[in-house]
This record gives C-alpha cells, structure tokens and sequence, in this order.
C-alpha cells in the first residue's frame, strides 16, 4: 500500500448533499455524546486520456445525544457529501484496484476539507465548543469546558 497523496492531485471537489439538523437549542453546559463517521467510497471514472482519474465520494456523519438519555432520536444530526476528484500526476498508472485498496491515505486532504465545512454549521448551532478528530492533535490547551468527537 502506498499513500496516493504522491501520485495524486485533487482535482476537482463539490459539495453534493448538505444537511443538518437541531432538535432544540443546547445549553454551553449541557453534556452530550457525539459520533463522527467518515466514508470514502472511490469510484471508477471515464478517461479522456492516459491519464488516470478516480472520483472520491465522501460522506461525513456526526450524530449528538443527550448524556444519559434512553432516547434513540438524536440532539443534532449533520450529514456532509463530498464529492473529489482525483488525477495522477507523476509515476506508472494506478489501475482502479490499487486506488480502491489505497484510497485510505486520501483522509489526509480530505478530512481538513470537510472539517472546513462543517465547523462554522457547529457554531450556527451552538455547538463550537464540539472537538471534531481534527481538532484533536495538539489539544494541549484543551479546558474541560470543550467536548470531544470521536
């Protein structure tokens, strides 16, 4: 397995699906428990020339609950849909199969780029103080008052 990042560039990306949704309004102080999901589904694409192209699509999850609650309705609920992408720049080709059993090493870019767009809806919503996994490394500052995704 190698990291696409060096035979890769990013392309192309557009946002295909964006919604979010805020059950009631959250308390600074309120506790709840949040889960982030993040898929990469890579795609075969269509080549105009040698050069080979896969499309990404990402798909970013992050559901809220209630500390200790018993309901299965969710606090919030955001869904992020990506699409990226990808064209080799440098080395022999890359069939489909080795993208595919590769395309992991993509999160890298990917991540920081869904992360950008998902924050500011966190702070639309009163929930700035949530931590998503990218936020995490170097969180020496961290106070208790903040909240941590996983």
């Amino acid at each position: 397995m190698f990291n696409l990042l060096d035979r890769f560039a990013l392309a192309h990306t557009q946002v295909t699906r964006f919604s979010a949704d805020l059950k009631e309004i959250v308390a600074p102080e309120q506790k709840f428990s949040a889960k982030v999901e993040l898929k990469l589904t890579p795609r075969d694409m269509h080549k105009d020339d040698d050069t080979a192209q896969y499309q990404v699509t990402a798909r970013l999850l992050c559901r809220g609950n209630r500390e200790g609650s018993e309901s299965i309705e969710p606090l919030f609920t955001v869904e992020l849909v990506v699409q990226a992408v990808y064209r080799q720049f440098c080395g022999d080709p890359v069939d489909f199969e080795t993208f595919t059993a590769c395309h992991s090493s993509l999160t890298r870019q990917l991540y920081p780029l869904i992360h950008h767009q998902l924050k500011p809806v966190l702070k639309q919503f009163g929930l700035d103080q949530v931590k998503l996994p990218y936020d995490l490394p170097g969180q020496g500052t961290e106070t208790t008052t903040q909240r941590q995704v996983h």
